[in-house]
């Protein structure tokens, strides 16, 4: 009993800190201090840094929460579609809308590109059955894998987020960044991306 008082104790202090850090970085101060978020959660500054050892780890920690609530749910949608252009640009135009509304939290991701790909290859299960619907259709190109998604979507987060363009001129873009999925009058792709376990051994 005591244990799982314990573990109770340290998973309603995380998501202290977590909250915390939000509203921290919502006030455009990015570099905020572990101190301020620490205080804000009301909790030691040593069991902030015993949960995440340093801003990055921390704002990650944020990015996935609010990715959890916000651009997950996205992703039924996606793996129902056969055309899945459309939807990828309806998460695409989420996650820079996310990113533009948390710009402190965005100053403090570090590499925002790898930031998102983590959080999205936490549907890879999903991207394997939406990715074998879509060609099979004949509306996704034949050379895409389903690694690519994570990757697409990253690049446009690193790409445009935090950008001060407007909401159609992000739109044009990234729909005509999205035109590479088509199938039609595609050039053959090079090679495919290399799997992120392999590479990192």
């Amino acid at each position: 009993m005591a244990a799982r008082s314990l573990r109770a104790d340290a998973f309603a202090s995380v998501s202290r800190i977590i909250e915390a850090a939000r509203r921290v970085f919502a006030t455009g101060d990015g570099l905020g201090t572990l101190n301020r978020i620490a205080q804000e959660a009301g909790v030691g500054i040593a069991t902030l840094y015993r949960h995440f050892p340093n801003r990055e780890a921390l704002a990650r920690a944020v990015y996935d929460r609010v990715f959890t609530t916000e651009i997950d749910p996205l992703f039924q949608e996606f793996e129902r579609s056969d055309a899945p252009r459309g939807v990828l640009l309806d998460i695409a135009e989420q996650i820079l809308r996310v990113l533009e509304r948390e710009r402190g939290l965005a100053a403090s991701l570090g590499d925002i590109a790898e930031a998102t790909r983590d959080l999205l290859r936490r549907n890879g299960t999903l991207f394997e059955t939406a990715v074998r619907r879509a060609q099979a259709a004949g509306n996704l190109r034949p050379d895409i894998v389903p690694g690519d998604i994570p990757n697409i979507l990253g690049m446009v987060a690193a790409g445009f987020g935090g950008t001060t363009s407007d909401t159609a001129t992000r739109r044009r873009y990234v729909g005509l960044l999205l035109d590479g999925l088509n199938p039609d009058r595609a050039q053959p792709l090079s090679s495919s991306p290399a799997d992120p376990e392999r590479g990192s051994r």
